[in-house]
């Protein structure tokens, strides 16, 4: 594979004027791993690899979404998931010319998170999916956690986010829930039953599907092991495949206390531990949902630049390089 690069000089120039565009040119830290002997089937097919913005929330603030969502097209990033349509760098950038920018850079808009409090307020929601829908997007959706700790108290929660699928069909939308470990510890008055379970049972299949972010799933695995027992994560993907309508395909490594934290430090993709060759080998439907790369402490990655960019390019080279 090709080797790309964020041009250092260019991004610094850019970080300085922040409109200048950003480059090709010098090596990242991390080389790509290497694509599998021809005959293995592509995992995370090119055109549905995108990522969550808030992985590169940093270079948004600093240098607005016309370079970086340049760069994040030269890198190979087709599925855009946004995190907030605005960045202090660029004042008067409107929606419409937001659209216009994925347009030019043959980018898809395939999804945003939005606060739990904007999903589930039939006031507040209006502006957020009349946003989404000028955008083009088929999904929007929140990664608070789902509200509720009792069995009842979820169910009522359920219920919210249902409404909320139904108001969003109207603009052409889907909602869904992103989930971090919390979603799998057990609910308050049933000890043997995990919230995560309650939830998925009590919503409408029609109109409330789910993004799996499969290192926090692994996290609450582990988390509350003791409690619940294990499980895998692909499980609940293959029961019920057609509303998983997308993963965040993070790497992590575990903490020495799985209770610290959501048990795993989010890492550059291929540095962790997690068997993705594995997980999505495992999957009956395959190549459907979008596979968008995250990793939340991207911004912290040195050096800077190409920091939270180069993280992402050295994920997405590996990403597409993963055979079955």
């Amino acid at each position: 594979m090709a080797h790309r690069g964020v041009n250092r000089r260019t991004f610094v120039r850019a970080a300085a004027g922040g409109a200048a565009a950003l480059g090709a040119g010098a090596a990242l830290g991390s080389a790509a791993a290497p694509a599998a002997a021809g005959g293995r089937d592509v995992l995370m097919p090119r055109g549905r690899v995108g990522l969550q913005l808030y992985s590169v929330r940093d270079k948004i603030a600093e240098l607005g979404f016309t370079p970086v969502l340049e760069e994040l097209a030269r890198i190979g990033f087709r599925q855009i998931e946004f995190a907030g349509y605005s960045s202090p760098a660029e004042p008067g950038l409107t929606i419409a010319k937001l659209r216009r920018l994925l347009e030019d850079n043959g980018l898809v808009a395939a999804a945003s998170h939005i606060g739990l409090g904007a999903l589930l307020d039939p006031d507040r929601r209006q502006r957020e999916f009349e946003i989404a829908a000028e955008l083009g997007m088929p999904y929007i959706g929140t990664a608070s956690n789902f509200p509720g700790d009792t069995v009842d108290e979820i169910k009522a929660g359920a219920e919210r986010f249902d409404a909320a699928g139904a108001a969003a069909a109207e603009y052409g939308l889907r909602i869904y829930q992103h989930n971090h470990s919390a979603e799998f510890a057990p609910t308050a008055d049933r000890p043997d039953v995990r919230r995560y379970d309650v939830f998925l049972e009590n919503t409408d299949p029609r109109l409330t599907f789910f993004e799996m972010d499969i290192l926090w799933a692994f996290g609450g695995a582990r988390k509350y092991r003791q409690q619940l027992g294990d499980f895998n994560p692909a499980d609940y993907v293959n029961a019920d495949p057609f509303r998983y309508i997308a993963f965040h395909v993070k790497d992590g490594v575990p903490f020495d206390d799985p209770q610290r934290g959501h048990s795993y430090q989010d890492v550059v993709f291929g540095d962790g531990v997690i068997d993705f060759r594995a997980f999505f080998g495992s999957l009956r439907v395959k190549g459907r949902p979008l596979y968008l790369w995250e990793q939340d402490r991207a911004i912290h990655e040195q050096p800077d630049p190409p920091g939270s960019l180069g993280a992402a390019e050295t994920s997405y080279d590996r990403m597409v390089a993963l055979r079955g």
